[in-house]
Formats: C-alpha cells, sequence, structure tokens
C-alpha cells in the first residue's frame, strides 16, 4: 500500500466514522500534535480511538472535503476543511501533515 492509499483509507475511514478501519492505520504508538506549540494531544493508540470515538458521538454530520494534498518522502500534507466538528455549523480549515513509517501513521501534525 503506497502512503497516498494510506491517507486516503482514512480519510475514508473519517467519513464513513469507521473507528476500526480508521484505528488499523494507525501505529500503536500514533501521536498527534498541535503544530502551532508542539504540544502532544493524542500519545497512543488506546487515546486516539477514545478521541475519535468521542469526536464521532458528537459530531452527527462530521466530514471533510480536501482541498489539496502533497506528498514528500513519507509525508502526506493535507489541506482540508472540516465541517460538523462537535456538533458546529461553520467549516473550519485546518492541514494535517501525516508521517508514515512501515505502512501506518506514525505521527500527525495540525495546523488549525
Amino acid at each position: 500500500m503506497t502512503i497516498e492509499q494510506i491517507i486516503e483509507r482514512q480519510m475514508r475511514a473519517f467519513d464513513d466514522r469507521d473507528i476500526d478501519s480508521m484505528m488499523s492505520v494507525f501505529s500503536d504508538d500514533i501521536r498527534i500534535i498541535d503544530f502551532s506549540n508542539n504540544k502532544i494531544l493524542i500519545d497512543g493508540i488506546e487515546e486516539c480511538r477514545k478521541m475519535y470515538i468521542n469526536l464521532f458521538e458528537k459530531s452527527p454530520n462530521l466530514r471533510a472535503e480536501i482541498l489539496k494534498t502533497i506528498t514528500f518522502d513519507n509525508k502526506v500534507i493535507v489541506q482540508e476543511y472540516i465541517y460538523g466538528r462537535n456538533g458546529s455549523i461553520e467549516k473550519t480549515e485546518q492541514v494535517i501533515i501525516f508521517e508514515i513509517n512501515k505502512k501506518q501513521i506514525r505521527k500527525i501534525n495540525i495546523i488549525r
């Protein structure tokens, strides 16, 4: 599986709210980091699972619209709009930097 296919699978699972498919592309030591201050938001697969379960429960209309994707080495950079986060009717723009190692997403940097 290419890194582009890994990210496509993750994005499709996100829009489908398929927690098991989503977790299958993350490494056990997944870290999600706020790019602006380098703060670790999520540390490990169990924290990641809990966060997404909670997000999906609070966001019945959650979906992502990809604006642009750049692949560089083992990273995929995605500029996107997120709709319906935590019940909001506003769209938010963000950039996600996925780092892939051994065919799994190991690190995610979020720029909001």
